[in-house]
């Protein structure tokens, strides 16, 4: 399932210093920023209390519509060795959140909170509900989640970085000063090789031309007799 939230294509990009999106993986540092660098975005990798912190660093290495990092990020499948994985991010103004793996089973879940509204349900997400933050943290109680998520006037990375604060989370400050990720102790640059970019843009590429064949073949009015 894919979060795309209607973002708007004529917005301007984010530079690294205003990235707000962090992601939580467990396993070790290598292995998170082995399985980083198979991606498109580029991110300072930092061990931390049985945890891999990954923050971006500047846009994905993508043509757009696939250099945001942010949507990137939330919307990437995460290796069950690296599970249960937490990945919370600023989008358009909006507060969102993915657990993948453990409590949240096959399928990830979703957390979507809008200032003046607080949560609200896209279509077709499977939501993360505050037990399964919880579960998926390991720490934090499902009464503090509520507590947090019930706010209506704070900004979105606020939110989010007292979210994961009250789950335990290392390192939540970032989602409000997201260019100190560069300063903390132990950060590696995780980068994704040209090649790793040359395959992604081809796949891309291929989706979309299977796409439009497919689009042309069910055009109504087509001679099917």
């Amino acid at each position: 399932m894919t979060v795309t939230l209607e973002r708007p294509r004529a917005q301007s990009r984010p530079g690294a210093t205003r990235v707000r999106c962090v992601q939580w993986v467990r396993g070790g540092l290598g292995e998170a920023v082995g399985w980083a660098r198979r991606g498109v975005v580029p991110v300072s990798a930092v061990p931390a209390e049985g945890w891999t912190v990954l923050a971006p660093d500047g846009p994905a290495q993508a043509s757009e519509p696939y250099d945001d990092p942010v949507l990137l990020l939330l919307n990437r499948r995460v290796p069950r060795r690296l599970g249960p994985a937490v990945v919370m991010g600023e989008v358009d103004g909006r507060a969102v959140a993915c657990v993948r793996g453990g409590a949240a089973g096959r399928r990830p879940r979703w957390l979507v909170w809008e200032p003046a509204a607080g949560l609200v349900r896209p279509p077709g997400l499977d939501l993360a509900v505050p037990s399964v933050l919880v579960r998926a943290a390991g720490s934090g109680s499902p009464a503090e989640v509520r507590e947090i998520l019930a706010e209506r006037h704070v900004p979105a990375a606020k939110l989010l970085a007292a979210l994961a604060a009250v789950l335990g989370l290392p390192h939540a400050r970032l989602l409000v000063a997201p260019e100190e990720a560069g300063e903390l102790p132990g950060r590696v640059l995780a980068a994704p090789s040209q090649r790793q970019v040359d395959w992604f843009q081809d796949a891309v590429r291929d989706r979309v031309l299977l796409q439009q064949e497919w689009a042309a073949q069910e055009r109504p009015g087509d001679d099917r007799r």
